[in-house]
């Protein structure tokens, strides 16, 4: 009876540590990407980068310059594999004419964290 207590306070001290450090909340989070970088443009009006990846998920991400980063920091570098975590919209400005003007059509911004290979 005792050891069956202490096995479950064990259990339930570990998942509570676990939710608390992020480790469960950020494997739930539905906002992942990842892929080999296509192509980065430069957004002059907006100040960040423009990425496109391929699959596994294909499309166009908004990255800011000062972004957290993990492992070798190559964003925005073209030719490597990233991963991460996303957040929905962003918005890529570039000159047109007197302003500015979008560009693309980011799925999310990346951030808070994202990793690259070399």
């Amino acid at each position: 009876m005792i050891r069956s207590a202490l096995i479950t306070f064990g259990i339930l001290i570990i998942v509570t540590s676990l939710i608390f450090t992020g480790y469960i909340a950020y494997a739930q989070n539905p906002f992942i990407f990842g892929g080999f970088v296509v192509n980065s443009f430069f957004c002059a009006c907006s100040g960040n980068f423009l990425i496109t990846l391929s699959p596994p998920t294909p499309g166009q991400w908004v990255w800011y310059p000062g972004t957290p980063q993990f492992s070798n920091f190559q964003l925005p570098r073209a030719g490597i594999w990233t991963l991460g975590a996303y957040s929905p919209g962003g918005i890529c400005l570039v000159p047109a004419g007197v302003g500015c003007s979008p560009f693309g059509a980011p799925i999310g911004t990346i951030g808070p964290l994202t990793g690259t290979s070399f």
